[in-house]
């Protein structure tokens, strides 16, 4: 792998980004932080079929530590992108696939069309600086782009894996995806020790992920995420003791066999 300072070991999701007035919508009006946590609960990124594609891809920036500031700090064209996203390593999406994208005019990518496979075609962005009397300016060379492309017929999802993902950029300090409420049940914690889930839906991907929180100037390292932390926590706030429990939770305890 190249060690040139303008090819970064890890690449970002960003889970938002800014849009112009007209621009389609390939996703739910939920917010950056929302998609975030739909992702680490699901332990998958879904791709989508924007830009006029006609199959789904997953994008990626290949960004530098000064770029992603610039980026979320100034913006570039239609404004500062929102801090949320994924950090994943560059040598683990080139092999699952990622490549970059071509940046070519409109007629060099209709005339690709028909004569590439689509999912070659569908690495292919449009790039009009300057464009001509009646269409539409097109530039998003600072995304640096990467994409995997999928079959229309195939399942478009990238498991989220330890070896996979870096860690995170968030805009909170000390974030931590927020679990989904429900009634206790039988579960197993991400480290194999039996645990009552209390059916919380557990971001279990997450655990043990590095953060980076934007403090609107620099990324800063924010730690780890503990799910098993969280975990514990729920079942704290239940005073104690958990029903179908003879006594109090206690840590230690690493739950009985019975769960």
């Amino acid at each position: 792998m190249s060690t040139h300072p303008d090819l970064p070991d890890t690449l970002v999701h960003f889970t938002g980004r800014p849009r112009g007035p007209n621009e389609r919508r390939d996703f739910p009006l939920t917010t950056s932080e929302d998609r975030l946590v739909s992702i680490l609960r699901t332990g998958t990124l879904r791709g989508a079929a924007p830009f006029g594609l006609d199959a789904p891809v997953l994008c990626f920036s290949e960004v530098t530590e000064e770029a992603r500031r610039a980026m979320l700090r100034d913006g570039v064209g239609r404004g500062r992108y929102e801090p949320w996203g994924l950090v994943l390593h560059r040598q683990q999406l080139i092999a699952v696939g990622a490549r970059p994208v071509l940046y070519v005019s409109r007629e060099e990518r209709d005339r690709m069309k028909a004569a590439l496979p689509r999912r070659t075609y569908n690495r292919c962005v449009a790039y009009e600086p300057t464009p001509a009397q009646g269409t539409t300016r097109s530039d998003w060379l600072h995304e640096r782009e990467w994409r995997i492309c999928f079959e229309e017929w195939g399942e478009p999802v990238l498991p989220i894996t330890p070896e996979l993902v870096a860690g995170v950029i968030v805009g909170t300090s000390g974030w931590t995806p927020l679990p989904r409420d429900g009634s206790v049940q039988p579960g197993r914690s991400g480290t194999g020790v039996s645990v009552p889930s209390l059916g919380l839906d557990l971001a279990w991907s997450a655990h043990g992920l590095a953060r980076w929180y934007w403090n609107g100037a620099e990324l800063v390292s924010d730690g780890y995420i503990d799910v098993q932390a969280q975990q514990w926590g729920a079942a704290w706030s239940w005073g104690g003791a958990l029903p179908g429990t003879s006594g109090p939770v206690r840590p230690e305890d690493g739950w009985g066999a019975e769960w």
